[in-house]
């Protein structure tokens, strides 16, 4: 088997300097390293680039490995000039890495990467690994209002049915999302990989607090808008209001003011509701996370949705905390109702008897910390997915 003199170009958007690229793309990068040379290309903000003890700490990690970092400034721009320049670097550096490196794989995460593929294709010989994370073109149509008649929403369409048919092996997040691949575009079953998001336990884990009598305290990560409807989430809030006589205290974690979560919520609403909004640093997250008795959110339900498995749901169940959130596609309501570590609540008709009953239950469940916690490991774990990028990387490049 070749190894280490096989290398693997990885090109991704989301940089690693970002707590998503770092959680999803690095953690992953630095085990993948230990059996191939990996050249990932990553846009990192400038805000980022500029904050060098955070650089330094990045590029001795990656020196220490097997990871040849190339890292770009992702441009903004005026008049779409930014976009341009992206495109050029994205089509420049893995030319230059290809005539320099011996590439046998090409990894690449999302849709835009994509761009550059079958240019290489023209010159260079090499298996591709399509890592979708989910239907882009659709969710941008889902969320930010894309026109299925506007040229770039097209454009991404056939993008993505030229990279599933050209693709050695397909990675996606969802069991839904597979199975409309092979319905939808006649990919083979065999050549599509189901990788949830990872967790990473050393990062992710419980931290014991003692809830107090007659109190309850739910959590929300993250979003407020785009693939969120923040108002259905909040009548969860007010049915529980009304219908328990504890005293609810919500902590909302995100980058959002309090003024502007203040304006999602109706006026009066909150007789009995202790909020706390506030942006917590990734490494301080876990001990927040744990002090939740639940997790709870509301995901638009649509087309694109059935590729989605946010990285909230690994990280809250890798801190004991069980869920409470909508069935936006069959792969979370399959975990969360066969594993028994949540409630799914349609979030507009009134919580039931039977809604509260099991909410009651939950709360007093000793053992469901360490369930959710084993459902993390099961299903979200980073081992687990390193283990699974690195059969399929030994499979594609053992061939050659």
């Amino acid at each position: 088997m070749k190894k280490l003199n096989s290398e693997v170009l990885y090109i991704s958007i989301d940089g690693i300097m970002e707590p998503l690229g770092h959680s999803q793309v690095l953690k992953y990068l630095e085990k993948l390293s230990k059996n191939y040379k990996i050249n990932p290309i990553t846009f990192e903000k400038k805000s980022n680039l500029t904050n060098l003890s955070s650089l330094k700490k990045l590029i001795k990690i990656c020196n220490e490995r097997n990871i040849y970092w190339h890292r770009i400034k992702y441009r903004n721009g005026q008049f779409g000039f930014g976009k341009l320049v992206n495109i050029f670097n994205l089509i420049r550096v893995p030319l230059y890495i290809f005539f320099t490196k011996n590439i046998a794989l090409v990894h690449i995460r999302s849709y835009m990467p994509g761009i550059v593929i079958p240019i290489l294709r023209a010159i260079f010989k090499f298996d591709l690994i399509f890592d979708m994370r989910g239907f882009w073109a659709d969710e941008k149509h889902d969320r930010l209002n894309w026109s299925k008649k506007s040229f770039k929403y097209k454009f991404f369409k056939s993008l993505e049915k030229y990279l599933i048919n050209n693709s050695q092996q397909i990675v996606t997040l969802t069991e839904a999302s597979k199975e409309i691949m092979i319905s939808d575009f006649e990919a083979e079953r065999s050549l599509i990989d189901v990788i949830p998001t990872c967790v990473d336990f050393d990062q992710f884990s419980r931290t014991e607090n003692l809830r107090k009598n007659n109190t309850l305290t739910i959590g929300y990560l993250g979003s407020v808008d785009t693939a969120y409807d923040f108002t259905k989430f909040f009548f969860l809030i007010t049915q529980l209001q009304s219908l328990l006589k504890f005293k609810i205290y919500l902590k909302i974690l995100t980058s959002k003011t309090m003024g502007e979560v203040s304006k999602l919520i109706p006026e009066n609403s909150m007789s009995r509701i202790n909020l706390e909004v506030k942006f917590v640093e990734r490494d301080k997250l876990s001990e927040e996370i744990s002090s939740f008795n639940f997790l709870g959110f509301y995901l638009k339900e649509n087309f694109s949705i059935n590729a989605s498995m946010p990285t909230k749901i690994g990280e809250s169940l890798a801190c004991g905390v069980p869920l409470i959130c909508n069935s936006f596609n069959s792969d979370i309501e399959n975990i969360i109702k066969h594993n028994d570590i949540g409630l799914i609540y349609d979030f507009k008709s009134t919580l039931s008897e039977q809604h509260l009953e099991k909410l009651l239950q939950m709360l007093e469940d000793k053992t469901i910390h360490n369930r959710c916690s084993k459902i993390a490991n099961e299903y979200f774990s980073l081992e687990k997915g390193a283990d699974a990028y690195l059969n399929l990387y030994t499979k594609l490049i053992s061939k050659n």
